[in-house]
């Protein structure tokens, strides 16, 4: 059975041959910066040179010989470089402010926002006149169709297309800022759900875009909007139904008029409550698992989900990749493969990017036991 064979029947909820293994297939289950080169001198990659993918959490982009390395099952797919990139300005205390106008600051190893472009009193007005960059610069996707059709002549791999843009709701909380956002949900929904139509629009043409060049060719799309933390969703269920869900049931079939290829939705956190929404919003997968989130059991979520969704991730790394030994790393990695990957309907990837402080000897164990275990 190919990777690619593979990955379609465990999508299809039937049994494959193997479970499906993502590394680095998107911007949330890879490595940090630190992490990558820690690990790359830890097996011996001499020849690694880094891309980094976001500048603000340090995310790289995964070699391909680490991919092969440990028998990844995916492939990505990404925009190329627009020929007008959004310029963010580099400041002198060492931080920079992003396209979106958010000023971020190092913060030991990331970029923590500090101010936000929207924050404060805000009219409607202000919310029609904020601009995004282009989502049509034709760069993006010159010569992407072509790149894609060849991975997909070959054969063997899925493909993944990676996230291109924020989810509305999480979007309007990173140019407004958490504490202004969530209180305009209650105080000023329109005003809410104007910033988040924006967005949505913005989310749609991007979308636009690349499902028009390669729609027809990828096996998997990501699309990422944050709803929870560790104990509870951001917002109250029915604030979530009545003024966010319907941005993502119009996000979620403007996709899927376009592409056949499977939904994977990312949230983080305790998101156990919106998932029927999510379901009903028209997602296929739910990344990235984070069992060490409140009601995010793996048994729980199979038994309630597993006939209607699929999981991708898993792999705690708040505290058994980071602060776990090699076996007990073992152990969560066959426990999860056996809980989600019975009957199909599962791809397994850590519950989210590669952190520093995770050991490499840990990180080694995961991929291996992976390999042994799926």
């Amino acid at each position: 059975m190919t990777s690619r064979e593979r990955v379609l029947i465990a999508l299809d909820h039937r049994q494959p041959d193997k479970v499906p293994l993502s590394i680095g297939s998107t911007s949330n289950d890879c490595f940090t910066r630190v992490a990558m080169r820690n690990y790359a001198r830890y097996i011996g990659f001499e020849d690694y040179s880094e891309t980094v993918t976001w500048k603000a959490t340090q995310t790289v982009k995964t070699p391909d010989h680490v991919q092969r390395l440990y028998n990844a099952d995916f492939r990505q797919v990404s925009f190329h470089a627009p020929d007008k990139p959004a310029q963010e300005k580099v400041l002198a205390d060492g931080g920079y402010i992003d396209a979106m106008g958010v000023r971020m600051q190092p913060s030991a190893y990331y970029y923590d926002p500090v101010q936000r472009p929207l924050a404060g009193p805000l009219t409607e007005q202000e919310v029609r006149a904020y601009s995004l960059p282009s989502p049509r610069d034709p760069g993006l996707t010159r010569g992407l169709r072509e790149e894609t059709a060849r991975l997909l002549s070959q054969g063997e791999h899925a493909l993944v297309c990676d996230f291109l843009t924020f989810g509305p709701f999480e979007a309007a909380i990173w140019v407004r800022g958490w504490e202004d956002f969530l209180s305009d949900l209650y105080l000023d929904p329109k005003l809410a759900e104007l910033l988040m139509g924006k967005f949505l629009d913005y989310a749609i043409e991007v979308w636009d875009q690349m499902l028009s060049a390669t729609g027809d060719l990828i096996h998997v799309l990501c699309q990422g909007d944050d709803l929870a933390m560790q104990d509870r969703a951001l917002v109250s269920p029915e604030i979530y139904r009545k003024h966010v869900k319907p941005f993502h049931k119009k996000l979620y079939s403007f996709i899927r008029s376009r592409t056949k290829a499977k939904i994977m939705h990312h949230s983080c956190g305790a998101v156990y409550e919106l998932i029927p929404d999510l379901i009903d919003c028209g997602i296929d997968v739910l990344n990235p698992i984070q069992t060490s989130a409140r009601r995010m059991e793996p048994e729980r979520l199979k038994k309630e989900f597993g006939g209607e969704l699929s999981f991708w991730g898993g792999l705690d790394i708040q505290k058994v990749l980071s602060f776990g030994s090699p076996e007990q790393v073992r152990q969560e990695v066959r426990h999860l493969i056996e809980v989600y990957g019975t009957g199909g309907g599962y791809v397994f990837a850590p519950s989210h990017n590669i952190q520093p402080d995770a050991p490499v000897e840990n990180v080694r164990a995961m991929f291996e036991a992976a390999n042994k275990y799926r």
